[in-house]
């Protein structure tokens, strides 16, 4: 606990009205110091007795690069006191109103987080500075502690005619009888917009959705992906990886990945889906073991010398084909 510029101000005072106490008597010492004198000391007894607020921070789920979240704090304290409030964050994460002027114990604390890069980034440290009322005495807190938000790669939607050459993997089943329609069921995160019914949709509460369900959903084809990067182009081949992955599970396909920094056996469904876009949100530059490349149906790279490359089989195209049409031997980075 420290006096303010202005609580300083008012120490000021009282030590100038002791002195001047002696030149004009007892008299002033009342009407001037005596009162400036208790709201000091009552200041310091109001910091003092606030203590260190317990602080929550309750953090966003992951997200995709340029989406924007919502961050809330929260404070538990005995009783109601103003405070400036500052929450900090690593880059990779762009704050938006995380500086407050506010009596804490009144309400909770909001500000937005837009997240800005792939990988696993901190919130925090969060720094509070109580004050009295009058802005006397003062007392300022750290929090240490960081919170982790989990930024996943950019994904391209595959509009580019070489996206057709993922029918021909030797163990997908593209489009594997999903006309066979069976049942609707309530929508998962994660879960493909195109499965949407909208017209049972529309009739439920907002943000309400299900989807369609197909009876070959238990029974798809298998593809195994495998990703290497060079070094400075681990986000390249994260972002094309992630983008033929979620294409081939939003087509009903089986997806596996082999990545420098972890492996996912086959699996579909959203809880899956997650898994390989966390483990693809934390990949860096570096290979995979040989036979997990051997036995790979899709194999992404990316270096300086190629860009990023994508071997299916007996062919390798730039990933650019997969996202726009591209002229022959056209070398691109991404």
């Amino acid at each position: 606990m420290r006096l303010t510029r202005r609580g300083k101000a008012a120490l000021g005072v009282v030590v100038l009205g002791v002195l001047a106490s002696f030149v004009f008597g007892a008299q002033a010492l009342g009407v001037i110091v005596i009162p400036v004198l208790v709201a000091v000391v009552g200041a310091a007894v109001q910091v003092r007795r606030a203590g260190r607020p317990e602080v929550t921070r309750r953090v966003p789920d992951p997200g995709f690069i340029d989406e924007t979240k919502q961050v809330t704090l929260s404070f538990d304290v005995g009783s109601p006191v103003a405070a400036t409030v500052e929450d900090t964050a690593s880059p990779g994460l762009e704050l938006d109103g995380a500086y407050f002027e506010a009596t804490l114990g009144t309400r909770d604390l909001a500000y937005d987080v837009t997240y800005t890069d792939r990988g696993e980034h901190d919130l925090g440290p969060l720094s509070v500075r109580i004050v009295d009322v009058l802005g006397l005495a003062e007392a300022e807190h750290r929090y240490g502690h960081r919170d982790s938000v989990l930024v996943y790669p950019r994904v391209y939607a595959l509009t580019g005619s070489t996206r057709h050459e993922l029918n021909l993997l030797p163990e997908g089943g593209f489009e594997h009888n999903r006309e066979e329609f069976d049942s609707l069921r309530e929508y998962d995160r994660g879960d493909s917009l195109r499965d949407v019914h909208w017209k049972s949709s529309a009739k439920r509460a907002a943000n309400d959705l299900v989807v369609k369900q197909f009876v070959s959903e238990e029974d798809v084809g298998d593809v195994h992906i495998a990703c290497e990067s060079a070094d400075g182009w681990d986000d390249h081949v994260a972002e094309a990886t992630a983008s033929i992955a979620l294409y081939l599970l939003d087509s009903g396909i089986r997806v596996g990945l082999s990545a420098p920094n972890g492996e996912l056996e086959t699996d579909a469904g959203a809880d899956h889906r997650e898994a390989l876009l966390s483990l693809l949100a934390t990949v860096g530059p570096g290979k995979v073991p040989d036979e997990h490349r051997e036995r790979a149906n899709v194999v992404v790279t990316g270096s300086e010398s190629t860009g990023v490359r994508v071997e299916m089989a007996d062919r390798e195209v730039p990933f650019s084909s997969f996202v726009r049409d591209a002229p022959a031997r056209e070398e691109v980075s991404i």
